[in-house]
């Protein structure tokens, strides 16, 4: 059986979101950038949810993150940025130009603002990218592993390495990369809304993992060991 907020009756998250009294997201402005902010009643993490890093890819994440926002919210505080930039110039956030340009700079003072505890950037990938950001050989051409499908050409990863090493080692850090050319699919948005929803309900890292794993069995455990292959059990994923 499911629940509302992605998690199954059975996963930890679900048991800790007792009914009650909820958050409701609301509209704010911080650094000029629009965004939802919620803050439970109850004590949890601080979650940052970013999508539109760089080029358009804005146009596929707002949608997504501004569904994010109708829901409620039991514990800790949320942060929700539907685009970070609008039509802005596309810089790759694997390199160290990106966090040197305006957008990084935004972003990494949002980052220092909030100092979340679970991070997950959005973003959206073309049709001709799927072979290039999955490969195997990933790792060996431009130094970071490869990214795994959830399903439905959704593909799961850690965060640039130049911008992990400004999170702890307890945070959890994800990308989620969207086909740009499904965007209109609901099948897509409820998939990635899944992951998000499943981040809001859970109160710590280890019930987050724990119901990615139950939900994702296959593609989590494979992003767990590429993760703890790169950074040599480091890190804990992700």
């Amino acid at each position: 059986m499911r629940t509302g907020n992605g998690c199954s009756t059975a996963s930890p998250c679900a048991k800790r979101s007792a009914k009650g009294v909820r958050a409701l997201f609301e509209p704010q402005t911080v650094f000029n950038v629009r965004l939802y902010a919620a803050r439970g009643p109850a004590a949890g993490p601080t979650r940052l949810v970013i999508g539109g890093l760089h080029g358009d890819e804005g146009l596929v994440t707002a949608p997504i993150i501004a569904r994010l926002a109708a829901e409620e919210l039991s514990a800790g505080e949320a942060i929700l940025v539907p685009s970070l930039v609008a039509g802005g110039q596309y810089i790759g956030v694997l390199t160290a130009e990106y966090y040197e340009s305006a957008a990084g700079q935004l972003l990494l003072r949002l980052i220092r603002r909030y100092t979340p505890a679970f991070y997950f950037e959005l973003h959206a990938y073309g049709q001709q990218s799927y072979e290039r950001l999955t490969d195997p050989g990933r790792v060996n051409k431009i130094g970071v592993p490869h990214f795994i499908e959830l399903g439905n050409g959704i593909l799961i990863g850690s965060i640039a390495p130049l911008l992990r090493r400004r999170f702890t080692i307890a945070d959890f850090c994800m990308t989620i990369e969207v086909p740009n050319w499904r965007h209109e699919d609901e099948r897509i948005n409820e998939s990635v809304l899944e992951l998000l929803r499943i981040a809001l309900a859970c109160r710590d890292r280890d019930a987050l993992m724990q119901t990615y794993r139950a939900r994702y069995p296959a593609p989590v455990k494979q992003a767990e060991e590429l993760f703890n292959r790169y950074y040599r059990h480091f890190l804990r994923p992700f």
